[in-house]
């Protein structure tokens, strides 16, 4: 198993039992926003946001990194099989995360119709990954805005430019899981 693999694998069972005590505070909100990604004129919806400091092993600080999901806490703590799963990750070498514009993003994942079978995540479609320079899924560019953070809220966009000049934008604003 590769190292992305297993990140990928901790970070969907981490997610699970972190979120297993969570409530589920995405609930239809006509005042909100669209929370959301697109690529290629495809439009893919997010539901669910989480946002952890990564060194999980010691009180020393790390990177911090955001997961946006298209399924609700409520699914992942389901214990079923998903399917069909978006998932956008991406992370800042940060302490604190800050109300600002990010433009140097070395780890990131968007990829669509992956499925979590017992509790093993495996990416379907992979649209962007920063595994490998050579390929054109690697971004060229990168551009992540934090509009405003609360304790419990995050308004962000973000967008990334592949290699081959696609470019992957999106947005999410509402609740967020934060397991620390």
């Amino acid at each position: 198993m590769n190292f992305k693999r297993i990140r990928l694998v901790v970070l969907f069972t981490i997610t699970i039992f972190i979120t297993s005590c969570s409530s589920d505070d995405n609930g239809d909100n006509p005042n909100q926003s669209k929370n959301e990604v697109t690529f290629n004129g495809t439009t893919y919806d997010i539901t669910t946001a989480w946002i952890n400091d990564e060194n999980t092993t010691t009180n020393d600080p790390s990177d911090i990194g955001i997961s946006l999901f298209n399924k609700t806490t409520s699914e992942i703590n389901s214990g079923n099989d998903l399917t069909n799963i978006t998932f956008i990750y991406f992370d800042f070498t940060e302490v604190d995360l800050q109300e600002k514009t990010y433009t140097e993003i070395w780890d990131y994942d968007f990829s669509i119709n992956g499925t979590l079978i017992s509790g093993e995540f495996t990416p379907g479609t992979v649209f962007l990954s920063d595994g490998d320079s050579n390929l054109d899924i690697y971004a060229s560019s990168s551009t992540v805005t934090i509009n405003n953070l609360t304790d419990t809220t995050v308004d962000l966009t973000f967008s990334f430019t592949r290699k081959d000049g696609k470019v992957i934008s999106g947005n999410y604003s509402g609740n967020y899981i934060d397991p620390n």
